[in-house]
């Protein structure tokens, strides 16, 4: 009896073993380039969002503004230096683009640490977060028809 029992414990093992290995193991480090923005853009957003005090733009200032940065961070989702305003951004030949900018600057290393999944550190670790906003109408909508971009938009060139 106990070599009946042990044969079709063995059985069991070798046949799982065989229907496991029937499925392949997928390397998910292509799914991963594909979705990791969707999954780490979002949620430093969102946390950005909760610190941004966006100044409010009156009379001449109804032009368009973006404040684009480079910034690095570690592990642990902190700051490594300052970040960098980049060539994308808004001229700051006015105050408003100006108070614009620092607020946006502010926002990021005010909301520091961040907390991004550890798995999309690569693509995280340096990446140019976008600040953009566009001014609305008396109604309610994008100027000029544009689409409204007063969201932060996250990743570019992820």
């Amino acid at each position: 009896m106990p070599f009946a029992r042990s044969a079709a414990i063995a059985l069991a093992g070798f046949l799982l073993a065989t229907a496991l290995s029937t499925f392949p193991i997928q390397p998910s480090a292509a799914k991963d380039k594909m979705r990791g923005p969707e999954t780490w853009g979002p949620m430093f957003s969102h946390q950005v969002e909760r610190c941004w005090k966006k100044p409010v733009r009156v009379g001449s200032d109804a032009a368009s503004m973006k404040a684009e940065f480079t910034i690095e961070l570690t592990q642990e989702g902190k700051l490594v230096g300052q970040p960098v305003l980049s060539t994308g951004s808004s001229s700051a030949t006015s105050d408003s683009a100006r108070v614009y900018q620092q607020s946006a600057l502010r926002a990021i290393t005010d909301c520091q640490p961040y907390a991004l999944p550890a798995e999309y550190y690569d693509q995280w670790k340096k990446f140019m977060p976008v600040f953009a906003d566009t001014p609305l109408d008396r109604a309610g909508k994008p100027v000029g028809g544009e689409l409204d971009t007063r969201k932060l938009s996250i990743c570019r060139g992820c």
